[in-house]
């Protein structure tokens, strides 16, 4: 199995999905999928209770993500092949293999679950299908914004410690946890970063 993770726009195309039970799980791989996944703000809260949110740094501009596995292994919440948290999975694990890209929907056609002919309509013509649509769509470039002024805010290396890195990425946790409601979610969080990496801090 090739890496997944070949995103292409929505736009003006068809496309079936035929669930997550016809494949092995991949997109939960580290191995094979993803590890680390780019939030709003609004996802902090859906996020905190089970998964470390942690930062870093692409080029100088702070980002914040929900790490999902080690870097090499399954997720932890991965048993018998499906989701054991299922109901409160990640968005970005919701909403795949859609991929929300400022104005754009985006589909990872590496998905071995998608199809352009046969299965459940993910999208006709670009457009897509309601049940697959998710409140996280909804004004997502007003979204992305607001969390994009929110992270420049405190976007001082001084404020942060490194962790280590995950898919040769440094993550860094904040040194000022009781700063805004956010960052109080960020800092309970990291009670799961030992089941990721070496780290272990408590709320």
């Amino acid at each position: 199995m090739d890496c997944i993770g070949s995103f292409i726009t929505i736009k003006g195309r068809d496309w079936y999905f035929n669930g997550c039970s016809t494949c092995q799980g991949f997109c939960c791989d580290g191995a094979y999928g993803f590890s680390l996944a780019p939030l709003i703000l609004e996802d902090f809260e859906a996020v905190y209770r089970y998964f470390p949110i942690v930062f870093s740094f692409l080029e100088d501009t702070l980002g914040v993500f929900v790490l999902l596995n080690d870097g090499k292994n399954q997720c932890r919440y991965f048993e018998n092949k499906r989701c054991s948290i299922y109901d409160h999975r990640p968005p970005a694990c919701r909403l795949y293999p859609v991929s929300p890209y400022f104005e754009h929907l985006l589909v990872d056609t590496k998905c071995p679950s998608l199809s352009r002919t046969e299965g459940r309509l993910l999208c006709k013509n670009g457009v897509l299908e309601s049940a697959f649509y998710t409140k996280r769509l909804e004004n997502f470039v007003a979204k992305k914004k607001e969390t994009r002024l929110f992270l420049e805010r405190m976007n001082d290396r001084n404020d942060f410690e490194y962790i280590g890195k995950i898919a040769d990425t440094s993550l860094y946790v904040s040194k000022h946890a009781d700063q805004n409601r956010y960052l109080k979610m960020h800092a309970e969080s990291l009670k799961f970063l030992t089941s990721y990496m070496q780290v272990s801090f408590s709320a």
